[in-house]
């Protein structure tokens, strides 16, 4: 038998001969490691659907024009503020976003008045594929508009006593549209006054081509990061003014950030008592081992030798510890996930490299007193038996 063949049956040997002791070590391995990985699958399945759910509070930044504005007042009076509409070029804020090589969902929005029915109405100009994909919470009764259709808010359908399949006809600066309504929506919000109609539609209604007064950007970013894409981009569009929207979303990043805190601190705990148990195990073991150990030095066994076959032993339960510690894991992150959340835990495979490390990290550390006491162990004092 050689050498490597030797060592591993001696390590064997060992382990199955204190089987009480080998299975109490592997429990307390795979109990760590099964929490360190069932509380990081948690916390990163926790941080994906944290980022779906606040994708649906809507866009996280707003490019509006810098509005022209004329004081009103003479001398020590001062009649108020009058603002005159103002534009954004589509091209220019389209040329900017590719520029700062932000990743967002972009919905471009024009407003203005257009008259319907002996009176002006608010109309909005959007695309509707963008509004669909950055507005999920908008319910609509009806279909979603195709060419020569509009869309109209609940409390101005309500108002004009409109109803799906109707046709309006909407006069604007440049020329009159006949569109027909092809749904009613409701938000909850200012949408619901509003009448909505094709982007390229509306521009053409009003005659301002390629304008737009408002752009909605959902980015993916988070924290300083929207602050420092925010900046990045008002240095690209310096005739508009980019602003933040971030107050419910930065509420519930927050609380997350204090969970996965939370999930840390109860980690390192249970990390730090299941060392002291290793340890504590670990030292038991070179004790009742005093003879065993001092047989093996006066055959002829090296110090070095000897601290191998207990470091095989360490990493031998640490690899054993780890693999229970990430099935074990998965089924614990699973549970909490449907009992706390409601939702289904992500499948990650690769968490199994942090459960082994785990494992092996605390079996080592855990051994690192007993083998020094190997060491110095002097043979010939354990064979007597001091």
């Amino acid at each position: 038998m050689n050498r490597r063949r030797w060592l591993i049956h001696l390590v064997l040997r060992a382990l199955a001969h204190r089987k009480g002791r080998t299975l109490l070590l592997l429990a307390v391995l795979a109990m760590a490691s099964s929490l360190a990985t069932a509380l990081g699958i948690v916390s990163s399945s926790m941080g994906n659907r944290v980022a779906e759910e606040v994708r649906k509070y809507g866009a996280n930044l707003i490019v509006i024009p810098e509005s022209a504005r004329l004081d009103i007042g003479s001398g020590g009076l001062n009649f108020g503020v009058v603002s005159e509409p103002a534009y954004l070029q589509q091209s220019l804020v389209e040329e900017a976003l590719l520029k700062s090589g932000l990743k967002a969902g972009v919905s471009f929005h024009l407003r203005g008045a257009l008259h319907m029915k002996d009176a002006d109405v608010m109309v909005e100009g959007v695309n509707f594929s963008d509004i669909r994909r950055l507005f999920p919470w908008w319910q609509l009764r009806g279909n979603w508009p195709q060419v020569g259709e509009t869309v109209v808010g609940n409390d101005l359908a309500s108002r004009m006593k409109l109803k799906v399949g109707d046709m309006v006809e909407l006069a604007g600066i440049a020329n009159k549209r006949e569109l027909r309504i092809s749904g009613i929506v409701t938000s909850g919000g200012e949408e619901d006054a509003l009448l909505f109609m094709a982007l390229p539609e509306l521009q053409q209604t009003l005659g301002l081509g390629g304008l737009v007064t408002l752009v909605r950007l959902m980015v993916t970013a988070g924290g300083d990061t929207l602050k420092t894409s925010a900046a990045a981009l008002q240095m690209l569009i310096p005739t508009a003014k980019v602003t933040e929207v971030r107050q419910t979303a930065r509420t519930s990043e927050g609380l997350l950030a204090k969970v996965k805190l939370l999930m840390l601190m109860v980690t390192a705990v249970v990390l730090v008592s299941a060392g002291s148990s290793v340890a504590g195990t670990m030292s038991t073991t070179v004790l009742e081992r005093g003879k065993e150990i001092g047989l093996m030095k006066a055959m002829g066994g090296t110090r070095w030798e000897v601290m191998l076959i207990f470091c095989g032993e360490a990493a031998m339960l640490g690899v054993l510890g780890g693999v229970a510690g990430y099935l074990f894991g998965s089924v614990i992150a699973q549970f909490i996930t449907r009992t706390v959340f409601s939702a289904s835990a992500d499948f990650i495979p690769w968490f199994i490299c942090i459960s082994l490390g785990v494992s092996l990290f605390l079996a080592l550390l855990g051994s690192i007193g007993p083998m020094i006491s190997v060491f110095r162990l002097d043979p010939v004092r354990s064979l007597r038996g001091e």
